[in-house]
């Protein structure tokens, strides 16, 4: 019933915003009502997010959602769909793997969860057609991200895959009671509940935010009590950890990401090369605050806590990078975000990353962290035929990723500028 209720709401309340703006671009319709048998790609440049090379003039051949064939020289099959790309540079669909959909400037205290919704699906929206298919959403109240999730899989809302946590696993610090079995038996039952609920991964805050200095929340034991839980469904756990001692807590208890990880020693890069732990660096996000302090109502300490991280954090990103850690894209994408996701991947060429790697761990590396790695994440045979075009090169010009002018979900045309 809550499902269905979300969807009507959604329908009702975003209808106008939504689908009106799919009458007036070509496609967006197609996203919800129109899928081709079988569809023919013609790509100026292809990069299939597993390989450093470009292919020119590669054909990609589709079949209801699912790519059949990916290859120059292709035979295009007698009454496909032939969408001309050949003047752009075709990648997989980008993958966030930290974002918070129900995130808005607009929050209000003690928000109704059907206003938050609203601009939920409209987030949700921005980030689809800005060319991100997919995004592992860590932290939202109410269940609305579950909701959401089905919602837009019903196509009631347009918006990527999403693979949600729902809200996470979070005490003030000193606010723990009981003895260690107790807390850690507390931790677990969480994990259950959100598991129950529907999460498709559990989120944890090992440390505080920024500013909130270098203590545990969660105890090591307790952090891998919930990994345990989590596994015994087949999911992952993410982390939540600024400090070093937070880090280390994590990834020893067997998270599958840590989220920021901005205070990185040799030992913790040591033990997350060694479990083959995803760094999730979020190394634009300070930016964003900084550059819209009128919008945040943050005290003194935490606008200088910002400032420190946003020192910090490149240097601590070269020497993971240096090292081997395995980095995966995520923007962390707050209030003001949505559709500006790709300025995580700049960051990421700015501090280090040639453009191939960059676009890899917002593709192939991120669906691997999300575990659907069969499924997306890469333009090759059998996968879901999520699919970007941008103009010019984004090897040469990465921020041409910011300006994404084709986006296919599932082979259903989600924007298409290209063709107007």
């Amino acid at each position: 019933m809550k499902h269905r209720l979300f969807s009507l709401l959604i329908t009702l309340l975003c209808g106008v915003s939504l689908f009106s703006r799919a009458d007036s671009k070509p496609g967006l319709r197609d996203s919800s009502s129109i899928q081709a048998t079988r569809i023919a790609v013609r790509c100026g440049r292809l990069f299939d997010g597993v390989h450093d090379e470009v292919v020119r003039d590669a054909v990609i051949l589709i079949e209801g959602d699912r790519i059949t064939s990916v290859g120059r020289d292709l035979k295009i099959p007698a009454g496909a769909r032939l969408i001309d790309l050949s003047g752009a540079t075709v990648l997989p669909g980008l993958i966030d793997t930290h974002t918070h959909l129900t995130y808005h400037y607009d929050t209000l205290q003690n928000e109704r969860p059907a206003v938050t919704a609203i601009y939920a699906a409209e987030n949700a929206r921005m980030t689809l057609e800005s060319g991100f298919t997919s995004v592992r959403n860590l932290g939202a109240g109410d269940g609305l991200d579950f909701d959401l999730r089905y919602a837009i899989e019903k196509g009631a809302a347009l918006g990527p895959r999403i693979q949600a946590s729902g809200a996470p696993l979070i005490r003030r610090a000193g606010s723990e009671t009981g003895d260690m079995a107790s807390r850690v038996a507390a931790a677990r039952e969480f994990a259950r509940k959100q598991i129950s609920a529907g999460a498709d991964v559990v989120k944890i805050f090992v440390t505080p935010g920024a500013g909130g200095g270098d203590v545990l929340l969660y105890s090591e034991d307790e952090i891998k009590g919930v990994v345990e839980e989590a596994a015994k469904a087949h999911l992952k756990v993410a982390a939540h950890a600024h400090s070093t001692s937070g880090i280390k807590a994590a990834v020893r208890a067997g998270v599958a990401s840590v989220e920021h990880g901005s205070m990185l020693d040799d030992e913790a890069i040591k033990l997350m090369i060694e479990h083959h732990t995803a760094l999730v660096p979020t190394l634009y996000l300070p930016n964003h605050y900084l550059a819209h302090k009128q919008k945040f109502g943050f005290d003194d300490s935490r606008w200088q806590a910002l400032e420190q991280l946003r020192g910090m954090t490149p240097d601590n990103f070269k020497r993971a990078l240096k090292a081997g850690v395995w980095i995966v894209m995520g923007s962390d994408a707050v209030a003001g975000l949505h559709g500006e996701n790709a300025k995580e991947i700049e960051w990421m060429v700015k501090n280090g990353m040639t453009p191939a790697q960059a676009i890899r761990a917002a593709t192939s590396s991120a669906a691997e962290l999300l575990g659907w790695e069969k499924r997306v994440g890469s333009l090759e045979a059998g996968k879901l035929a999520d699919l970007i075009a941008v103009t010019g090169d984004p090897l040469k010009a990465i921020t041409r990723l910011q300006h994404v002018s084709f986006v296919m979900k599932g082979g259903s045309i989600c924007r298409d500028d290209l063709h107007k």
